[in-house]
């Protein structure tokens, strides 16, 4: 009986873009997009410059491949690292909402190093990007124990996996190599989220690590480094390992329709950069903000209706996260998260500047800001609900009721929206025109012969 590890190798390795439908090669199309907006708005952060200069005390340069900005080669593990970070560190990237897991940065990060340093096409791209993609939103519905109740961050754990099969077959490996390579990468499989307590900068470097460690997983099998075939169902697999309470893992979720169904498709949109648990409390904020004339100083209250699950990760403690201690503290903070969208208004890739975090209009509101259980979006976790409700000091209330948050599967985003999004992201850092190139080239990316040329103007940018 073949392991779960080699009946995925095997699809990944035949698989072809004609054996995916329409919408599965348009959607991811607008991941490509999407990811690549949110790198380029990240391209001066601190932590992506600071792990452009560690890459280079670590390994140096001058090894033919490039991340997407910046003129300095490095090695391809380099690169990917760096554009990983770059996809991260703004919280703006898609989510499989379902697992948590953010799909698009961990996949994407490697597979475009090695396009871009191998020449390869828009077409084996895509491919790649759909395989990785497909089989990391599996891999995260096998365990009914959320991640992040282990004190573990699903997109690392799980994105070395995906990201391991996607680069696998940009490199020609064998099915047999992609076995080895997919049991290599479980030992490689890491992601600690106790940079959650006080807002250090770890965690946003989670999705570097896991691209990088594909790469490395996939040139030690191509040199013969043997890897375990039931990594994920074996006795010593990855699930046993890590989930050691031993729930009933549904392993039936990974191969069951594979081709047919396609789990891509619940990868939601990101319309704001902060933990997609928030999305809808910003939303429903900023609807109540732009609909009502808010007297801010006359709230008493801001009641938000959030799944029990999230409490710990998001709304407490309460101190932390009314306070919280750096702009990536901010962004899985709700208290923080919701006083902002009503104060300022607005909610893009510049919110939770250190401005804001010590802002006292923000802060005194934020101080108002309570999260009560909401046993309506605890039924049902693949779904993004959110309730707000504004009790004035008079006792009058407002309430928005966001059923399901707009760019996921129940409410899609229009490819405008995407569109949209990706020219706010790279405004100001690339110019008007360069965007609309790009925007037709990426769309349109299963015609493009060479990935690199395509990504080439990106080394300008200064980093």
């Amino acid at each position: 009986m073949k392991s779960l590890n080699a009946e995925l190798a095997a699809w990944a390795h035949d698989f072809s873009l004609e054996h995916a439908p329409q919408d599965v090669v348009d959607a991811l199309k607008l991941r490509l997009l999407d990811i690549l907006g949110v790198v380029i708005a990240s391209w001066d952060h601190p932590s992506v410059s600071a792990a452009i200069r560690a890459q280079d005390e670590a390994d140096g340069g001058g090894h033919g491949a490039f991340s997407l900005m910046g003129n300095r080669e490095t090695s391809l593990a380099g690169a990917a690292f760096i554009n990983g970070v770059a996809s991260a560190v703004l919280e703006f990237d898609d989510t499989h909402v379902a697992s948590n897991i953010h799909v698009a940065g961990v996949i994407a990060s490697p597979a475009l190093a090695i396009a871009q340093a191998n020449g390869l096409s828009g077409r084996q791209l895509l491919e790649a990007m759909i395989v990785g993609s497909e089989i990391l939103c599996r891999l995260g519905l096998v365990s009914p124990v959320r991640m992040h109740e282990l004190g573990l961050h699903p997109t690392s754990l799980y994105g070395v996996f995906g990201a391991t099969y996607a680069v696998s077959r940009l490199n020609g490996l064998s099915v047999q190599q992609t076995v080895h390579a997919v049991g290599t990468a479980a030992s490689l499989s890491a992601g600690s989220i106790a940079s959650f307590e006080d807002g250090s900068s770890t965690k946003t470097l989670h999705v570097g690590f896991a691209a990088a460690a594909a790469i490395r997983s996939a040139a030690l099998a191509r040199q013969g480094i043997s890897g375990p075939s039931a990594v994920f169902e074996g006795r010593f697999g990855w699930f046993r390992s890590y989930v050691q309470s031993q729930p009933e893992f549904r392993f039936g979720q990974v191969t069951d329709g594979l081709g047919s169904r396609w789990e891509v498709l619940n990868i939601a949109t990101k319309l704001y950069p902060v933990a997609y648990t928030l999305m809808p409390f910003i939303l429903a904020a900023l609807t109540l903000r732009a609909s009502h004339p808010l007297d801010l100083d006359a709230i008493a209250e801001i009641r938000c209706e959030i799944m029990p699950r999230s409490f710990h990760t998001v709304c407490e403690p309460v101190g932390e996260k009314r306070r919280p201690a750096t702009s990536w503290h901010g962004r899985i903070s709700l208290q923080h998260t919701v006083a902002e969208a009503l104060v300022l208004g607005r909610f893009d890739k510049n919110a939770f500047s250190p401005e804001s975090l010590k802002d006292p209009r923000i802060n005194a509101l934020a101080d108002k800001v309570v999260h009560i259980a909401d046993p309506i979006a605890a039924a049902d976790t693949s779904r993004s609900r959110g309730v707000l409700t504004i009790v004035f000091n008079d006792g009058s209330t407002l309430q928005h009721t966001v059923a399901d948050m707009p760019g996921t599967a129940r409410n899609p985003a229009s490819k405008e929206v995407l569109v949209d999004k990706f020219q706010a992201n790279v405004a100001g850092v690339i110019t008007a025109s360069a965007a609309d190139d790009l925007i037709d080239k990426i769309l349109t990316i299963d015609t493009v012969s060479d990935v690199g040329s395509l990504l080439a103007p990106l080394r300008s940018i200064a980093s």
